[in-house]
């Protein structure tokens, strides 16, 4: 008798609640799929069951019911300019969703990557990242990774993180399961789930370096050049960070600071190989300011070469950056997204993928054209280029990226190996898994130094 009692009961306040999502809720005139209205469990899906489906659906979503579409309850996505920037512009009045961003840095609970305030966040950012120097060559010569020495080049470290991105979504959804891994016994998480033990390894790598500095910050000035932690264990008008923030900000500096770059670079180098005219196009740029291939050629140097920098700004904007839109939570104050006055609490993004394929902006915007970037006028392309999101943590991936580039292309001679399952065109779709995930991959060689 209770238990149908219960029952009812429970079916009677599902009820009243599914009425007022579809009829009487803030969004309820805005259009989208009916389930997305009434429960969160329409992300999870496409999230899981579909395999990274999510954004290739909001798409469909879009083309049927226009800019604007309710995507869950209490959510909306965008598919303009003005609200990409009106959501994402630094300063702005919304702040982050705690709840997503709990759950995606979960496993480091301390780390940047979770303020949600945005003052608190620029202070942070500011305190720690470095500007762009000329001792940025000096990195690339560093040997102490090993990645090139791991066999097929299948370091740890890049399987931990390739992973940890095909279960992003479960993390996200059920973090409480990353939760008690991390504070279960380390035996009884390795005989559960064997592949944790790379996470494991690079927690207790970092813990080492960490402990060791903490131990002796003499070393900090005997290292060849600074890193962010010399600012992170030195702060300026700040306190200093705990043993496990700064643990939980190593994390996040590899993870987010290395596959957003990776993209760029993975996909930059296989359309310089593909068409022999960027090629030699860049080849012909580096070779007539870099005489002497042995001598290091500094960044301030490589970011004044015209097409190099333009063919990095078309390897950034199909590479995408973050493809899942950031969630951010619209405040009382503030002002209208995309010429629409939003309800306070909801939860608004956009993904930088409909940005970088506007074709308002970036006509034929699936091919890859580094001449697109050499007109006279690009500022309305360069303000719709959002790979690292807004902020000024962008500085340190340009750098990269300009030294990875000139030095592979200056120094290697590198060529497509042609096999049948090599991905034909990184443009158009690819799975969401938070970063961009393409089902097939491709191979290169090296026939002799340049």
């Amino acid at each position: 008798m209770y238990y149908l009692l219960f029952l009812y009961s429970a079916f009677s306040c599902l009820f009243v609640l599914a009425i007022y999502r579809l009829f009487f809720h803030p969004l309820h005139r805005y259009p989208g799929p009916i389930l997305a209205a009434l429960t969160d469990w329409y992300e999870v899906y496409y999230d899981i069951v579909k395999g990274g489906g999510l954004l290739a659906k909001y798409e469909q979503l879009h083309q049927l019911h226009g800019p604007v579409i309710r995507v869950g309850p209490n959510t909306l996505h965008f598919n303009y300019t003005k609200a990409y920037h009106d959501i994402y512009t630094y300063g702005s009045t919304l702040v982050k969703h705690s709840v997503f961003y709990d759950a995606l840095g979960v496993h480091a609970p301390e780390s940047s990557l979770i303020f949600s305030d945005p003052e608190v966040a620029k202070g942070f950012i500011t305190a720690t990242v470095l500007p762009p120097s000329s001792d940025l060559p000096r990195v690339h010569d560093s040997t102490k990774a090993n990645i090139l020495d791991s066999f097929d080049f299948s370091h740890p470290i890049l399987q931990g993180l390739k992973e940890a991105q095909l279960k992003i979504w479960f993390q996200l959804h059920f973090p409480f399961f990353v939760t008690f891994a991390l504070n279960a016994p380390q035996k009884l998480i390795l005989w559960l789930l064997p592949e944790f033990e790379s996470y494991l390894k690079m927690k207790a790598g970092f813990e080492r370096q960490i402990d060791s500095l903490m131990n002796n910050p003499d070393t900090l000035s005997m290292v060849e050049h600074e890193t962010v932690f010399h600012h992170l264990l030195e702060p300026k008008d700040q306190k200093h960070l705990s043993r496990a923030s700064l643990v939980d900000e190593a994390f996040l500096l590899v993870a987010a600071g290395g596959d957003t770059t990776a993209n760029a670079c993975n996909i930059g180098t296989f359309y310089a190989l593909k068409y022999p005219h960027i090629h030699r196009k860049l080849k012909e740029e580096l070779e007539e300011v870099w005489v002497d291939k042995d001598r290091p050629m500094t960044y301030t140097a490589l970011e004044k070469l015209p097409y190099l920098t333009a063919f990095i700004k078309e390897a950034l904007r199909l590479s995408i950056g973050v493809v899942h839109p950031l969630p951010r939570v619209v405040g009382l104050s503030t002002p209208e997204i995309g010429g629409l006055k939003i309800p306070a609490g909801t939860i608004v993004g956009m993904s930088v993928k409909l940005l970088h394929m506007n074709p308002d902006v970036f006509p034929d915007p699936y091919t890859f054209n580094p001449d697109r970037w050499l007109d006279q006028d690009t500022n309305q392309r360069m303000l719709d280029l959002a790979p690292f999101s807004k902020g000024p943590r962008m500085c340190l991936a340009w750098c990269e990226l300009y030294l990875i580039f000139g030095n592979i292309l200056r120094r290697l001679d590198l060529k497509l190996l042609i096999t049948e399952d090599m991905i034909e065109s990184f443009a158009g779709n690819c799975e969401d898994y938070f970063l961009p995930r393409w089902d097939k991959e491709y191979r290169v060689f090296v026939q002799n130094t340049a």
